[in-house]
């Protein structure tokens, strides 16, 4: 095994008369990268252009040219057995195009540390199964303003309650009047509403607050009703 150091001039190519069988780029000195003609029989063989560090060639050779886009000091193995890198320590993986596939399987798992203030993971199929002795911590919304909505007054007619608003994240509706109300999304009726509110009751929606709902009496009926929304 051999390891060279060569000074190389930016644009001027620069023949190493080594044999071996593999070449292996160990250090760029500076240079985004290496173009690489092996020789052999006495003729160039096809240049590898812009090679980077770990790029590795097995194949006999009689000589390597070398050409660098600037002027810099690289460090190269020649050798005619084989050779690897080693990990190197803080070292980073540069993916092109934003997208590195891996390979491996259920027996050889990858650990993932993802970390940042703003990280988005596309996956259709995620599960996580954490024990009860490493929770996966919640953030959760801390609410911001809480609004008392004018009274709205209800008859047999369908009538709005609150527009939809993509901001709400609670409503209240309390039954303040003396007949029951139904409420509901646009077009409810009361014979066929699935939430009726009794006088005195309070109904407290959190999972479709920012809809826009709506509010109806019996026939002949009417009710008043208290909101409040929470933001």
């Amino acid at each position: 095994m051999a390891y060279y150091r060569f000074q190389l001039k930016a644009g001027v190519a620069f023949r190493t008369p080594v044999a071996g069988r593999v070449i292996l780029i160990d250090d760029l000195g500076g240079a985004s990268g290496l173009d690489v003609t092996p020789n052999y029989g006495g003729r160039d063989l096809p240049t590898m252009p812009s090679r980077k560090v770990a790029f590795k060639f097995m194949e006999p050779f009689d000589g390597v040219t070398l050409t660098a886009p600037v002027d810099c000091n690289v460090g190269i193995f020649l050798s005619a057995s084989d050779v690897s890198l080693g990990f190197t320590a803080g070292s980073a993986v540069s993916v092109s195009g934003g997208q590195l596939t891996i390979a491996n399987d259920g027996t050889q798992r990858v650990p993932v540390d993802i970390a940042g203030a703003n990280i988005q993971v596309n996956a259709t199929n995620v599960g996580i199964s954490n024990t009860a002795a490493n929770p996966v911590p919640m953030k959760h919304y801390l609410p911001q303003a809480v609004t008392n909505v004018d009274p709205v007054n209800v008859t047999a007619v369908a009538a709005a309650l609150v527009a939809a608003d993509a901001a709400r994240r609670g409503l209240r509706v309390k039954n303040v009047g003396v007949n029951p109300v139904a409420i509901g999304g646009a077009g409810v009726a009361f014979a066929k509403a699935v939430i009726l509110v009794q006088p005195g009751e309070t109904w407290y929606e959190s999972e479709a607050a920012p809809a826009a709902w709506f509010c109806i009496c019996d026939a002949g009926l009417t009710s008043t009703l208290n909101v409040q929304t929470i933001a």
